[in-house]
């Protein structure tokens, strides 16, 4: 498995959740003063972050493994 692309398509898809937590962020605005509530913008970029990441690295990981099933098939179905 290529690591690279791998850890590629994690960070790509974590700097989109991020950005999607910044648009909810501002979409989505409290209309409560407290200061636990004043931090969501981080709290969503985090969360949609992670969650970015995650999906990023399992999504590439899925698909090379699905490429690397498809060739041994192959191999198989030519003896």
């Amino acid at each position: 498995m290529n690591q690279r692309k791998i850890w590629f398509s994690g960070i790509v898809t974590s700097v989109i959740g991020v950005v999607i937590g910044l648009v909810l962020s501002r979409i989505v605005e409290t209309p409560y003063t407290s200061s636990n509530y004043q931090r969501l913008g981080r709290i969503y970029m985090l969360v949609c972050g992670t969650g970015g990441l995650i999906v990023g690295t399992t999504q590439e990981a899925l698909r090379q493994l699905q490429e690397t099933r498809s060739q041994e098939e192959e191999e198989r179905r030519r003896r």
